[in-house]
């Protein structure tokens, strides 16, 4: 036998073994590197999903109740700041209790209807404060998940967004203020028209709901509007103008009707 055959053949095995072993280093790395990545993905697809709910449950709460929405932003701000000063212990620990609240994404989800059907019907969900929890702690997982990214940490309520937040609640709130004030006007025109029909005018008029009383005025003709149940005053006024246009507007005032605040449209 020829041993230099033998030995070639050997070495040309061995030289195969070690380029097959590196080379299947090299592929089990770029599997590696690959399901970081999709893990990676994974991970900010379902961050984009809880944005998304939080959004949600945000507008739910906004349109209902402005002032609760207010609250609960500043309390989901101030964990957050709370979160940044805690060390990494704590905020594993509150990320731990979390996921043991909520096992799977989905379970952040108190919405949970079809995305065809309207909020405006009749709630879906169970009781107000779920979505309030909801709200606060999809809030909070987004800031321990951010914060144990130590690669960066994007806010989850920046400071520069507290302009527009607080812009956002006052003009849903002094929609829903104008829109009551305007409910206000229509039962005082229809007073107004019964009285005229039984031969008794009025002037101002009240019952357990509101009070409307017209104001002393020199151009336009302006009402002082009591709202009592939730104890607001605003002021309506319009100007007829010579071609017959009518410019009206309603805004924000005291119980002296003195003093007047426009509202946010």
């Amino acid at each position: 036998m020829d041993f230099s055959v033998v030995i070639i053949a050997a070495a040309t095995l061995a030289v195969g073994i070690y380029i097959g072993r590196q080379s299947q280093k090299a592929a089990l790395g770029s599997l590696a590197r690959t399901a970081d990545r999709k893990a990676s993905a994974a991970n900010e697809a379902n961050d984009r999903y809880l944005e998304v709910l939080q959004r949600e449950l945000a507008n739910i709460i906004a349109r209902d109740n402005p002032d609760k929405m207010i609250a609960l932003y500043r309390k989901a701000k101030a964990q957050e700041r709370e979160m940044l000063n805690a060390d990494k212990a704590r905020v594993q620990a509150e990320l731990t209790a979390l996921t043991h609240k909520y096992p799977a994404y989905e379970d952040f989800d108190k919405i949970g209807t079809k995305h065809f059907v309207p909020y405006s019907g009749e709630p879906l969900w169970g009781e107000d404060g779920e979505l309030s929890d909801a709200y606060l702690d999809i809030s909070k997982f987004l800031i321990l998940t951010r914060i144990q990214d130590s690669r960066s940490h994007r806010p989850i309520f920046p400071d520069d967004d507290d302009k527009s937040f607080q812009r956002c609640m006052q003009e849903l709130k002094d929609r829903a203020f104008a829109s009551s004030l305007r409910s206000a006007v229509d039962s005082y025109y229809l007073a107004c028209r019964v009285a005229e029909q039984s031969g008794s005018p009025i002037g101002n008029y009240e019952d357990g709901q509101i009070g409307v009383f017209r104001l002393p005025s020199y151009a336009d003709v302006r009402y002082g509007i009591h709202l009592k149940e939730a104890n607001e005053y605003g002021i309506y006024s319009f100007f007829v103008h010579d071609d017959g246009k009518v410019s009206s507007r309603f805004s924000r005032s005291d119980a002296s009707f003195e003093n007047e605040t426009a509202l946010h449209h």
